[in-house]
C-alpha cells in the first residue's frame, strides 16, 4: 500500500512540474517580448521548429529508424500534416498571440475553455443533449469569459477585442488539437504524434515568420528564457505530464492540470507585475472550475 502509495504521489508530482512549466513558459514568452523586443510569432516558429526537431531526436536516439514508420500508413500520412497545420500550429500562435494582446495569465485561462467546446461538440456528433453537468460548465465557461471581457459592466470591454478573438479562437484550436488526432494517439505513443506535429507546423510558418529573421536583444537572460520555453516549457513538461497520467489517470490528470493557468496567474502577477482586478480573479476561479467540473466522476 506505501508502494502504491509513493507511485501515486510521483505520479501527481510529474503531472503538476509539466502544468506549471506551461504556464510559466507563457510568461516567460511575454517576458521576452516586454523586454527584450522579442517577437512573439517568430517565438512559436522557434518552439516549434527547434523544439519538434529535439523532441524527434530524442525518439530518434530511443527508438532508432521506428520515427518514420507513422509515415508508412496512409491515413497518417494525411492525418498528421492535417494535425500539424490545424491542430498544433494554430493551438501554439493563437495562445501567443492573445499573450501579445494580453498577458499569459489572461491567454492561458482563455485556452482553457476549450473542454467546454468538446463537450459540445461530442453532444451534437452523438446527437444528445448536453447532461446538467455539462450544461452548469458552459455556464460557468461563459460567466467567467463575461466577467474577464467586462469586468462586470455591459456598457464597457475590459479586455482589448483583439485579446478577446483571439483567446476564443485558441480555445477553438485547443479543441480540435485534442479531438483530431484521437485515431492516431490509440495506435501510437502521444510523443511521436507530438514530435512530428510540431515539427511540421515549424516547417510551415517558416516562410511567414522564419527563424533567421530575428529582432530584439539576445542577451544572456534572453538565451536563458529561450532555453527554458524549449526545455522545461515544451520537451520536459510535456514529457512528465504524460508520464504523471500513465500512473494518476486521465481523470485526476485533468484536475491537477487546472494548475497551468492557476500558475499563469500567480506568475503574471508576482513576477511580472501585472494588475488583475477581484473581477478578473472570480472570472479567473468559473473557468478553472468548468475543468474540475468535467473532471468529476460520472455516476453510473
Amino acid at each position: 500500500m506505501n508502494q502504491e502509495t509513493k507511485k501515486t504521489g510521483k505520479g501527481v508530482l510529474l503531472v503538476a512540474f509539466g502544468a506549471c512549466c506551461w504556464g510559466i513558459s507563457g510568461n516567460v514568452g511575454q517576458f521576452l517580448k516586454t523586454t527584450r523586443g522579442f517577437s512573439l510569432e517568430w517565438l512559436v516558429c522557434c518552439r516549434l521548429l527547434i523544439g519538434g526537431f529535439l523532441l524527434l531526436c530524442y525518439l530518434a536516439i530511443k527508438y532508432r529508424k521506428k520515427i518514420f514508420a507513422m509515415w508508412k500508413n496512409p491515413y497518417h500520412r494525411k492525418a498528421l500534416p492535417i494535425f500539424a497545420v490545424f491542430g498544433m500550429l494554430p493551438a501554439q500562435y493563437t495562445y501567443f498571440v492573445t499573450i501579445k494582446y494580453s498577458n499569459a495569465g489572461t491567454a492561458t485561462v482563455l485556452q482553457y475553455t476549450g473542454p467546454v467546446l468538446i463537450v459540445l461538440y461530442m453532444a451534437l456528433r452523438q446527437k444528445r443533449f448536453p447532461t446538467k453537468t455539462e450544461c452548469l460548465a458552459v455556464l460557468c465557461a461563459l460567466f467567467g469569459i463575461f466577467l474577464l471581457a467586462t469586468n462586470g459592466n455591459l456598457h464597457s470591454l475590459a479586455l482589448s477585442p483583439k485579446a478577446l478573438f483571439w483567446g476564443i479562437l485558441s480555445a477553438f484550436a485547443l479543441a480540435f488539437y485534442t479531438i483530431q488526432p484521437k485515431k492516431m494517439l490509440e495506435e501510437w505513443d502521444s510523443a511521436f504524434v507530438i514530435g512530428w506535429g510540431m515539427f511540421l507546423a515549424g516547417i510551415v510558418l517558416s516562410p511567414i515568420h522564419p527563424i533567421t529573421h530575428f529582432s530584439g536583444t539576445m542577451d544572456n537572460t534572453a538565451i536563458l528564457a529561450m532555453l527554458f520555453i524549449l526545455s522545461f516549457g515544451t520537451i520536459f513538461a510535456f514529457c512528465c505530464y504524460l508520464s504523471g497520467v500513465a500512473i494518476v489517470g486521465a481523470t485526476k490528470g485533468s484536475l491537477i492540470a487546472c494548475l497551468e493557468p492557476l500558475s499563469a496567474t500567480v506568475v503574471s502577477i508576482v513576477w511580472l507585475k501585472e494588475d488583475f482586478t477581484a473581477i478578473d480573479l472570480i472570472g479567473f476561479c468559473f473557468i478553472i472550475a468548468t475543468i474540475t467540473i468535467l473532471s468529476l466522476p460520472k455516476r453510473a
